[in-house]
């Protein structure tokens, strides 16, 4: 009978090429020839290296993957018939990639040394040839399978740099999230192991809330898109390295706080874990203006308090500041928009509107909140823009306002029977 954990294995198997030559591996294991099998076994790994490593160049022009093949290409030009570049592989691949670890290294020198043995056989003082036995072959089998042969090829240290690249290339070709974290997880997150993620993941946060440079600017927000991707890939893995690290991820710069608070309105539970002094800067940094105050959901207990809150805003808050700017309102919008709400969600652009406090604002307010959504607004909402543009002298006395007003009218014909303007004595169109 065979055992179900080697062949379970066997079926992750990365490449394709190398889980059809392990079936001889799994032939001679179960026949019992596991002498055969540990010198198939070492061949198909090694070839498997190769094979890895032959993608991390082809594929990503990974500079490491190349300057390993050139010194293997090398080793054997200069002497075809000697084995010793075999060694060199697994020593360079150790050194320059991530593909082994310390563990795997060892447990594949130990393979090596029995191969040795197996190929070369050395008569004991009953002359007879060295044999491993069951148990020995099925670790070696086990070992590699774990170690190396499940493992996809992209684990190079460079992988981060290439990432960084690859993201500001198609920040201008794919704005759909779904779409981006399918191709994450395509090209990245499904060829890496943990080690790597968690590499990624601590650089991106680097560069996304730490960093302040030209290029860090320009990619700010795809950079923050990845890692919020990232992060979700493998949550509680990611979020147990801040507590470990708290001052290195409780360091963020003042120029990314608005960035920091979009990220934290996503994962309200990382704030938490954050050192005292940056939830005090952040929380006073915040409380300071109103637009990051309405920005800042993380902070409310719900979604139906923070709206609340912030409608309640006026001159006489407290903030130093108390513009706040349709961005937030957006943020604010699509939280309750996420989080199931769809009438507190769409209720809240209206008031929003309804309480613009100057010309520009109510102009702006109706460009980013109401017209794109207009179609999507119910009879009762429509009834209730109206009201409010009604009750409010900075949006009808407005320049724009009876051009905007023409489409909210517009739109109310196409869905009403018969809708009274007359009783809106301010609704002008």
């Amino acid at each position: 009978m065979r055992d179900f954990s080697v062949d379970l294995q066997t079926e992750r198997i990365y490449s394709a090429k190398t889980r059809e030559y392990f079936e001889e591996v799994i032939k001679s294991y179960y026949s019992e020839s596991y002498r055969s099998a540990v010198v198939m076994l070492y061949s198909i790994v090694i070839a498997d290296l190769l094979y890895k490593i032959e993608d991390l160049k082809e594929l990503y022009g990974d500079i490491n993957a190349i300057a390993i093949l050139d010194e293997i290409t090398s080793l054997q030009k200069r002497n075809p018939n000697s084995p010793d570049w075999e060694s060199k592989l697994i020593e360079l691949i150790k050194e320059k990639t991530n593909l082994l670890e310390p563990a795997d290294f060892l447990h594949l020198v130990t393979l090596q040394k029995h191969r040795h043995l197996c190929a070369h056989p050395v008569l004991t003082e009953g002359y007879e040839l060295y044999r491993p036995n069951r148990e020995t072959a099925r670790a070696h089998i086990r070992n590699m399978l774990d170690g190396v042969l499940v493992k996809p090829p992209l684990l190079s240290r460079k992988i981060f740099d290439d990432l960084l690249l690859n993201l500001a290339s198609v920040k201008s070709i794919i704005f759909n999230p779904i779409q981006l974290e399918r191709h994450l997880k395509t090209k990245y997150l499904d060829r890496i192991n943990d080690k790597t993620l968690k590499h990624i993941f601590r650089s991106l946060w680097k560069i996304t809330f730490k960093t302040t440079n030209v290029q860090s600017d320009e990619n700010r927000d795809i950079n923050l898109k990845a890692l919020i991707i990232i992060l979700r890939y493998n949550y509680q893995t990611l979020f147990d390295l801040i507590p470990r690290e708290i001052d290195y991820y409780s360091e963020i710069s003042v120029e990314n706080l608005s960035v920091f608070i979009s990220f934290l309105n996503r994962f309200p539970k990382i704030f938490d874990t954050l050192n005292e002094s940056a939830k005090i800067l952040t929380t006073n940094t915040i409380k300071k203006d109103a637009d990051f105050d309405t920005f800042a959901i993380f902070l409310s207990k719900d979604i139906e308090e923070h709206i609340e809150k912030v409608l309640a805003i006026n001159w006489n808050s407290g903030y130093e500041s108390v513009y706040i700017t349709s961005q937030s309102i957006i943020e604010v919008y699509e939280y309750a928009l996420n989080d199931g709400k769809r009438d507190l969600a769409f209720n809240f652009l209206i008031k929003s509107f309804g309480n613009s406090n100057q010309y520009d604002i109510a102009d702006s307010r109706f460009e980013n909140l109401i017209q794109p959504r207009l179609n999507e607004f119910s009879k009762k909402e429509l009834r209730a823009i109206v009201k409010e543009i009604n009750g409010n002298s900075q949006i009808y006395d407005r320049r724009k306002a009876r051009s905007t007003n023409y489409l909210i009218k517009e739109r109310i014909i196409e869905v009403f029977d018969n809708f009274d303007f007359t009783k809106f004595n301010n609704f002008k169109y």
